[in-house]
């Protein structure tokens, strides 16, 4: 299997990085709605939100390397019978995805920084802030990064149906060709 992408599909590279973040996105509400089960103060909590936090450095380091990553090299051609508007869906959806890979960890960061706490990565350094305590940001950037987590349960959803729709409507190799050991 190829590092690279090549015209006809993704290179290993590519769909490590697409399948890591997409399980990073998973665990992350994975932690953040069973963390509701403890009481507010509880280690159990804390624990969760610290891996929380990691986790989201993650995704925004991975998401920087996808982007480079892409930009270096090719994408496969979208098929042949799509049409116009369809290819045209296909990169927003892609684009909207890329945004919402940068926006969801960088707005956690920012509420976290203004709320006075540190973004800590598994306890092995704290990334560096640059701003003062602020409520009234804090509380902004938290409902900007919860309304977000809604927006990318969709944008992720959309994205599943097409590729669905690609392997079992258009029996095209759209889905085939992102997925491991293909």
């Amino acid at each position: 299997m190829s590092l690279q992408n090549t015209p006809e599909k993704f290179g290993s590279l590519t769909k490590l990085l697409h399948w890591t973040i997409f399980i990073l996105f998973m665990v992350q509400y994975f932690l953040v709605y069973r963390r509701e089960y403890f009481p507010k103060t509880s280690p159990e909590k804390l624990q969760y939100m610290l891996l929380h936090k990691s986790f989201g450095v993650c995704v925004l380091a991975l998401a920087l390397t996808m982007l480079i990553w892409g930009r270096i090299g090719k994408r496969p051609a979208m098929p042949i019978n799509m049409s116009g508007l369809e290819k045209f869906a296909a990169k927003s959806i892609h684009l909207l995805l890329y945004v919402v890979m940068f926006v969801m960890p960088i707005t956690g960061m920012l509420m976290s920084q203004f709320a006075g706490y540190p973004v800590s990565v598994f306890g092995w350094f704290d990334m560096p802030s640059f701003f003062s305590k602020n409520e009234s940001l804090a509380h902004f950037f938290k409902e900007t990064h919860e309304i977000s987590s809604f927006i990318i349960m969709g944008i992720v959803g959309i994205h599943v149906f097409a590729a669905f729709f690609h392997h079992y409507v258009r029996k095209d190799n759209v889905l085939t060709r992102m997925l491991p050991f293909r």
